[in-house]
């Protein structure tokens, strides 16, 4: 399989993860200072506690953008890579592309192309048709300690999809090509389905779901070229431009 990864954008956004995880924590630290020291008889008690409240805030969501942008792109293996190692011993007739479409991560092969939206949860999910659930938990609703929640996968891959698609078919109006989304969990965890609108797989089951999509629809061989030299193409542009 061929793979193909933007690899400025990582270097960037792991950049990014550090400085703001190191802003997050200095803002935090002042911010809880400035409670602990101030008293309510000083003249300025108001003022410095708007200041404390608002280092907070700026120290929380900080330290919120360095937490995401290091489990995305500093935590090794990183999300892309087990998605990668999942999908290993595919031919060259596979490429797969990280942040340099109009998804973030596209498979192309003989199965068709198809957009992988990324998960690293531990906790329990329930897919039941697009309303996926987990018990709740205040850490991982947050973001905190290296987990995160559910969100919305469905929507951010339903998204996704269409907006690859839309992208696919006015480059190559005379193609009819249909890009199925996929909600992918990095970890093994534990999966209850209920007719799931998208398909959520671990790197377990991933070669074997996608083999039984290319017995049942393969990809004519002059498309997949087509949308190869597309993607190269545009994986080019981007890379070029930053």
């Amino acid at each position: 399989m061929r793979i193909y990864v933007n690899e400025k954008k990582v270097r960037f956004r792991k950049r990014l993860a550090q400085v703001a995880s190191f802003i997050g924590i200095v803002v935090l630290i002042v911010g809880m200072v400035i409670t602990l020291r101030i008293r309510p008889d000083n003249p300025r008690y108001t003022l410095w506690l708007a200041v404390a409240l608002g280092a907070l805030i700026i120290g929380f969501i900080a330290a919120q953008i360095g937490n995401y942008n290091l489990r995305h792109f500093a935590k090794r293996p990183r999300m892309d890579e087990v998605l990668d190692r999942s999908l290993k011993g595919f031919d060259d007739k596979y490429e797969m592309y990280h942040w340099l479409l109009p998804a973030e991560h596209v498979l192309l092969g003989p199965a068709g192309v198809f957009v992988f939206v990324l998960r690293d949860t531990k906790a329990p999910v329930k897919a039941v048709g697009a309303r996926w659930k987990q018990p709740f938990s205040i850490t991982r609703t947050l973001g905190l300690f290296g987990q995160e929640g559910l969100g919305d996968p469905v929507g951010e891959a339903l998204a996704q999809a269409e907006r690859l698609q839309s992208w696919i078919r006015q480059a190559l109006p005379e193609e009819d090509v249909q890009v199925e989304p996929i909600v992918f969990f990095t970890e093994m965890v534990q999966i209850t389905k209920e007719s799931p609108v998208v398909p959520p797989l671990l790197a377990k089951d991933i070669k074997k779901y996608l083999r039984t999509r290319q017995k049942e629809s393969r990809l004519p061989d002059r498309i997949r070229k087509a949308l190869s030299d597309l993607f190269r193409k545009e994986a080019d542009r981007r890379t070029a431009s930053k």
